[in-house]
């Protein structure tokens, strides 16, 4: 392992001026949207289950059910309520809000935790992926879960292997989506042979996840899943892969990453991890896929613009094809996945990829 960060950004006067006008400009039009047009986001959901807590009310319980009006309970885990507790004192176009700059600040810091020479560019590429404004749209979790990542990977590129094993178990916050994160962050650690420091980390974090936090909510697990097996919105059930295209794509992500491993690419081998995870997961959502932001942000530059390009055909799909399986794969899995075996082809003569944290 070694410690290669990338230097520091200088800005001048007026570029500095220049990034706060345009962020006042970014956060009054987010907050505008949220109190106008997109009022009921899924954030409204554990930003009310955090006030019911503040309140003395059991969020899993009936009364919080009946608050809530999901007509599903709540279906995350206690943890996403304490996560959210810096939003509670916020009105729900405020909580948006943050929630929204959030996500922005951790799509743009992520090529910089995830690449030891960071090209800036491509932060302003992901930033045009579709499903990660389908997802502020609806005020998810996956950009949440790319933040433990962010960090994750940074403190690992700092040698604070604690730090990094811990936080990269709050991927499980969602874990529909999250476990497909973890599996590629875990799969990384195997394959560079990270101290065992690193290790007792990640088991310290899922012990507090899990257990620590039931002195504040006894028994959560259990009511969760109480809850989980009443939640079947959109018939989250069904497996992506079952379409031909994804499973034709799934097919390419997981003879890209094999050959990543053999070629020592650890770069390549994390985003097929990653990627071959959510295909089969039941992620069928657009807005789940944001997550994808992660391999996207692997990739070389030349070979993630088209890829993200090709993630708005998602709305031109549709209309040539009722399967919203095979929309989504055709959008979102396989020009990933042409552009995850471009990138080994691309880099197969270089010695090593220097991509990734190391």
């Amino acid at each position: 392992m070694h410690r290669a960060l990338p230097n520091r950004l200088s800005l001048t006067n007026w570029q500095l001026w220049a990034l706060m006008i345009i962020g006042a400009c970014l956060m009054t039009t987010l907050h505008y949207a949220y109190a106008t047009t997109y009022t009921e986001p899924d954030l409204q959901v554990w930003w009310m289950a955090v006030r019911l807590w503040l309140a003395g009310i059991d969020p899993y319980g009936p009364t919080g059910d009946r608050l809530l009006g999901t007509g599903s309970g709540f279906a995350y885990p206690f943890p996403a309520v304490l996560f959210c507790l810096p939003l509670a004192p916020l009105s729900l176009p405020w909580a948006s809000t943050v929630w929204a700059l959030m996500s922005l600040a951790t799509v743009c810091a992520m090529p910089f935790a995830l690449h030891d020479r960071p090209d800036p560019r491509i932060a302003a590429v992901m930033l045009a992926y579709f499903p990660l404004w389908a997802s502020l749209e609806e005020g998810q979790w996956g950009p949440a879960l790319l933040l433990w990542v962010v960090l994750s990977f940074y403190w690992l590129r700092k040698e604070q292997w604690l730090r990094s094993g811990a936080v990269a178990s709050l991927a499980l916050l969602k874990p529909n989506v999250g476990i497909a994160l973890l599996a590629g962050i875990i799969g990384y650690a195997i394959y560079t042979n990270v101290p065992r420091r690193w290790w007792v980390g990640l088991v310290f974090g899922v012990l507090v996840f899990w257990v620590g936090t039931q002195a504040l909510a006894p028994g959560w697990p259990l009511a969760w899943f109480e809850q989980l097996r009443a939640y079947d919105a959109e018939d989250q059930n069904r497996i992506d892969a079952t379409s031909v295209v994804g499973a034709f794509a799934g097919v390419i992500v997981l003879v890209s990453a094999v050959l990543a491993w053999r070629r020592q690419k650890t770069a390549p081998l994390l985003a097929g991890i990653v990627t071959v995870a959510l295909l089969m997961l039941p992620t069928r959502s657009f807005y789940n896929h944001v997550v994808l932001l992660l391999p996207i942000a692997l990739l070389p530059l030349r070979i993630a613009i088209p890829v993200v390009l090709i993630s708005w055909g998602v709305l031109i799909v549709p209309v040539v094809s009722a399967d919203i399986v095979l929309a989504r794969s055709l959008a979102l899995y396989a020009p990933l996945a042409v552009g995850l075996a471009a990138a080994i082809r691309q880099t197969d003569a270089q010695p090593g990829d220097g991509q990734c944290a190391s």
